[in-house]
């Protein structure tokens, strides 16, 4: 099944098929997450023309299935907000569409885990802010939302709707991250963990290379450490060795690196992929807009044309992809963009990040050195907290 899928997406992906589009319904959430790109108000969509019908959506996603679409993402802010919610999703569910959502998880209430039981998407994506009130008050000023979201949680699974979860960690909940992780256990869903957050330049301009999140340094530890405490002891062990790999970078490698050619992106956005925003935006991502077009302007095919010729141009930035630390880091040109106002810049949020990675690994190596046949070996000793402290 994963042969079959990996064809369909390199097919997708050579004959600029959109096989995949993130149609964002609206940016208002019940949820005020301090390191959110995307959120407004109501008073401002309000503003701004307000937000798209359910029949406009819909015509996009037709629009998209002649050139073939088959795995729509609902996404927001927060979808589930939308009263005419269930009716774009069955229209698409009604269209053959394999839709996904994502969500906050804290309005499903048991009528809309009912029917998500009868209008099963192929997966609810939901993000976890924390395991506990305070967390979720800390971070998304909403407290009493956490155990609206186990609630929701048990029943989804009641109605043996399919959950994955994300989990953005910060400073704000970041003590939280093994409970996430062993919460997700419990209720047999993968977690899927990131400890890096995007500058939120969609929502503020002036926020470019900043937003309210944890050191480069402190996201490194984090990952490593969601890497421990997820994985096997022989994968645990893989990546000790692939970062031994890690070159620290000089001022002269720079040089030389920003005087090569940039690589061709090689991500889906803009090869098979797309991003309509609430306001009928279209681009390549969330994160970045290569064309600019918008729908209300042109046709779907229109746009989709000019998203692929200019991504076809798109190079990365040189000092990036001819890193010699560019396999471990994988910035893309979203990120890049991000951080530096400019796809040819230099992340150092992640250059910073990357290589704290690799000194933490290392010190991991370190820590493991006494235990025989770590690499063959299923289980990871037990790092106690004080050995975590010792890593920072």
């Amino acid at each position: 099944m994963a042969q079959i899928a990996k064809r369909l997406w390199d097919k997708a992906g050579k004959k600029r098929i959109p096989l995949t589009g993130s149609f964002e319904l609206l940016p208002t959430c019940n949820f005020s997450c301090k390191m959110c790109y995307v959120r407004k108000t109501q008073k401002e969509v309000n503003e701004s023309g307000g937000l798209l019908s359910a029949d406009y959506w819909l015509q996009i996603a037709d629009d998209a299935m002649e050139l073939g679409l088959l795995f729509p993402l609902l996404t927001g802010g927060e979808p589930l907000l939308r009263e005419d919610f269930r009716e774009i999703m069955s229209g698409m569910l009604d269209r053959g569409l394999q839709v996904s959502i994502n969500s906050n998880g804290s309005l499903v209430d048991e009528s809309m885990a009912k029917w998500l039981g009868h209008h099963k998407p192929v997966r609810m994506n939901i993000t976890l802010y924390g395991s506990g009130e305070d967390s979720y008050q800390r971070l998304c000023g909403n407290g009493e939302a956490y155990e609206k979201v186990c609630r929701g949680v048990e029943l989804l699974k009641q109605y043996q709707v399919p959950v994955k979860f994300n989990a953005s960690i910060t400073r704000y909940n970041v003590q939280d991250l093994e409970a996430m992780i062993q919460y997700a256990k419990s209720v047999d869903s993968p977690i899927e963990i990131a400890s890096y957050m995007f500058p939120p330049v969609r929502r503020d301009s002036s926020m470019i290379g900043k937003n309210d999140r944890l050191t480069p340094e402190e996201a490194a530890l984090v990952k490593v450490k969601a890497d421990y405490l997820q994985n096997d002891a022989k994968w645990f062990y893989s990546q000790i060795m692939r970062y031994q790999c890690f070159v620290p970078v000089t001022d002269e490698m720079l040089q030389k690196q920003s005087s090569s050619e940039g690589h061709e992106i090689s991500c889906r956005a803009g090869r098979c992929a797309f991003w309509v925003d609430w306001k009928g935006n279209i681009g390549n991502c969330g994160m970045y807009y290569v064309a600019g077009k918008n729908l209300r302007n042109c046709s779907f095919k229109e746009a989709w044309d000019c998203i692929v010729e200019q991504t076809n141009k798109i190079r990365y930035s040189p000092v990036c992809t001819n890193c010699p630390n560019f396999f471990l880091c994988h910035a893309c040109i979203a990120m890049i963009y991000n951080e530096c106002g400019d796809v040819n810049g230099r992340p150092e949020y992640l250059c910073r990040m990357n290589q704290a990675a690799a000194g933490y690994y290392q010190e991991f190596a370190k820590l493991l050195k006494d235990v025989p046949d770590i690499s063959e070996s299923s289980e990871l000793p037990e790092i106690h907290e004080c050995d975590w402290e010792k890593l920072i």
